[in-house]
């Protein structure tokens, strides 16, 4: 990693450019990366990278792409990964939808107070207020993951494939 790119479009071309240098096939740098990327739509902060590179390993693809790849989620995107991930799970699991908004906003709004006070008391209140989140965010992170793995998938082959036959890497 480079520390002297900031936070912005230099980060994201830097990694970009990251994968697309990977001495792989296009198949296997491209399916690392969706690997990765799908990880970084699972709940399991973390341990995304280690969830990355052993999905990478099992499949035989590139492992440094599949690390890349959980760059997807960071604290920027995580708000929005994680709510279309307990929606996802809500609407898998079939649970009341009003009920669950309901029950969302307000173990949000007991995790915020958790971490303002952080008294064993508030932690014991958020652990049980979260533990009902947990089955629809995993359900819903593994629905999300994988249409945002397809996704990542196809314009990721092609670019490495054009990128390759241009600096002929293989």
């Amino acid at each position: 990693m480079n520390p002297r790119l900031g936070i912005g479009r230099k980060r994201l071309a830097y990694y970009w450019r990251r994968i697309l240098r990977v001495r792989a096939t296009p198949h296997e740098v491209a399916l690392g990366c969706a690997a990765g990327v799908f990880a970084a739509c699972t709940p399991f902060l973390g341990f995304q990278m280690a969830l990355a590179g052993a999905l990478a390993f099992l499949l035989r693809v590139s492992i440094p792409a599949a690390l890349i790849g959980t760059f997807v989620g960071n604290p920027l995107s995580w708000p929005a990964i994680w709510s279309a991930s307990y929606i996802a799970g809500v609407w898998v699991l079939g649970y009341d939808r009003a009920y669950a908004a309901e029950h969302f906003a307000q173990s949000a709004n007991a995790l915020g107070a958790t971490l303002m006070a952080g008294t064993p008391k508030e932690l014991g209140t958020a652990v049980v207020n979260l533990s009902p989140i947990v089955e629809p965010m995993v359900v819903g992170g593994l629905l999300v993951g994988l249409i945002a793995a397809v996704f990542s998938y196809y314009p990721t082959r092609r670019a490495v494939r054009v990128f390759q036959k241009r600096h002929r890497f293989l």
